[in-house]
């Protein structure tokens, strides 16, 4: 993406700094399972806590565009230009995702890569891959939820915003507190539940909400500590009530730690964005931007065949080791995608995005 006129730069500082905390989610997820009890390990829970505030980021940015945009109201636009631009790639990374994990696990065939796509609706290829079957669904109601914003007050808004709140977020939160005789007592029957697109439309809503407010009023040492606050209550919560009633533990992402600390974030990042003035920052920032998609596709294939690697050979451990294998990973998942990125025709079907002349 360029940096023509009419450009909001927080979106592309937020949207580049989520994508380097997902990463972080996926490589240091192995270091949680080690060590435990260990002051680096703890350490390493908390940042890996922390970075779980990426996905809500993401909905909230889509949100707030899509929302605001009067194109999201066209229905033609929304399947001819917006889906084609995720739904593409998504594909093209699945196919290579199963080749990947099929040649690591040395179990490569037609027939088992079929069994794969049997179920490619019903489950992603990688497990990291999830984020976009909620987010594409967002997509394709979008020109329904456009509408709907356009013709509500920010009251009805709010209070669409709350119900999925109590319901998505607070309830299922409590209700992992209670005693196993009583673990459904705020449960609601399958036939009632509030859930639409996995439980993540609110992050949807906050996003459009967040962006009429005017953030530059709002205490920034305020919302740090409302973040880490949630980080430290989270993280501890996670760790004695690590399970849900929720098959894919996609709750983790709704929970009522993670609203509020993604939130108090996200409107900090906003505030950071809004600040930043240097011309090189802003040149790196939105450069790095169009190639986000990417590495999130690509990132996971890395990890797969790295991380082994960096496990069997790195001469040192603890949180040293957990960063030199975070920052290669990350570094070359965005010199691999801005390649791609490079080369018209394949850009489009592996990043998303096209190459505009300058």
């Amino acid at each position: 993406m360029d940096t023509k006129k009419g450009r909001i730069f927080y979106f592309d500082f937020i949207r580049v700094l989520a994508i380097f905390l997902v990463i972080f989610i996926h490589v240091s997820g192995i270091d949680v399972g080690q060590h435990i009890g260990s002051t680096q390990w703890r350490i390493t829970t908390y940042l890996n806590y922390f970075a779980h505030a990426s996905v809500p980021l993401f909905f909230m940015i889509s949100g707030a565009l899509l929302l605001k945009s009067p194109k999201t109201e066209s229905i033609k636009y929304t399947w001819t230009n917006r889906l084609p631009h995720v739904v593409i790639p998504f594909i093209a990374w699945s196919l290579l995702s199963t080749f990947f994990i099929a040649i690591y696990a040395h179990t490569f065939s037609l027939p088992n890569a079929l069994k794969m796509y049997a179920v490619f609706l019903y489950q992603p290829v990688s497990p990291t891959l999830w984020f976009m079957y909620p987010l594409i669904g967002l997509y394709v109601l979008s020109p329904f939820l456009r509408t709907l914003v356009k013709g509500a007050d920010n009251k009805m808004l709010l209070y669409l915003t709350i119900i999925w709140l109590i319901t998505n977020s607070l309830m299922p939160t409590l209700s992992t507190f209670l005693s196993k005789d009583y673990a459904h007592a705020l449960d609601f029957y399958p036939g009632a539940g509030f859930t639409l697109m996995g439980g993540y439309i609110g992050y949807f809503f906050l996003g459009y909400l967040i962006s009429q407010l005017d953030v530059k009023k709002i205490n920034g040492w305020l919302l740090a500590i409302v973040a880490l606050l949630a980080m430290f209550l989270g993280n501890t919560y996670s760790s004695n009530f690590p399970k849900t009633n929720d098959p894919w533990n996609n709750f983790y992402v709704t929970s009522i730690f993670i609203v509020i600390m993604a939130t108090a974030t996200y409107i900090l990042l906003q505030k950071w964005g809004l600040k930043i003035k240097s011309k090189p920052v802003k040149k790196t920032f939105s450069w790095l931007s169009p190639l986000v998609f990417g590495i999130y596709l690509v990132h996971n294939i890395l990890i797969l065949f790295l991380e082994p690697w960096f496990m069997k050979n790195l001469p040192y451990t603890g949180l040293l080791a957990t960063f030199t294998r975070y920052f290669a990973i990350a570094i070359l998942a965005t010199l691999i995608i801005w390649i791609l990125h490079l080369i018209p025709g394949v850009n489009y079907v592996l990043t998303g995005s096209t190459r505009k002349k300058s």
